[in-house]
Formats: C-alpha cells, sequence, structure tokens
C-alpha cells in the first residue's frame, strides 16, 4: 500500500473537521426566477447595492 492510499483511508476512518464562516446580516431572499441573464445581473446588482448600503457583510466562524 504506498502513502497516498494510506493517507485516504486515515482521512476515511478520521474526516477533518472542517470550519466555514458563516455571514452574518445577510439580507434575506425568497426564490426567484428571471426570464433572462440581464434580469437576473439586475437582481444582484441591486442585491449587492443593499449589502453595500449595510456596510458589507459581517462574518462569525461556525
Amino acid at each position: 500500500m504506498d502513502i497516498r492510499e494510506r493517507k485516504i483511508r486515515l482521512w476515511l476512518e478520521n474526516p477533518p473537521e472542517m470550519k466555514f464562516p458563516v455571514p452574518v446580516g445577510l439580507p434575506k431572499f425568497s426564490k426567484k426566477s428571471f426570464r433572462n441573464y440581464e434580469e437576473m445581473n439586475a437582481w444582484k446588482r441591486e442585491y449587492l447595492a443593499e449589502i453595500a448600503a449595510r456596510g458589507g457583510i459581517r462574518w462569525k466562524d461556525s
């Protein structure tokens, strides 16, 4: 068994705990459907402008 196989077996037996940051203060949005990319991009620009107006997004560790 080579080193890669042993490493993979070790990870499978003892999976590492992954921690990802969680956004705080993200404006809510519901399911959206768009007729074309222009509508979707316009919505994204408005959404990002709202985030910027709030002072950006804060992150906390999970």
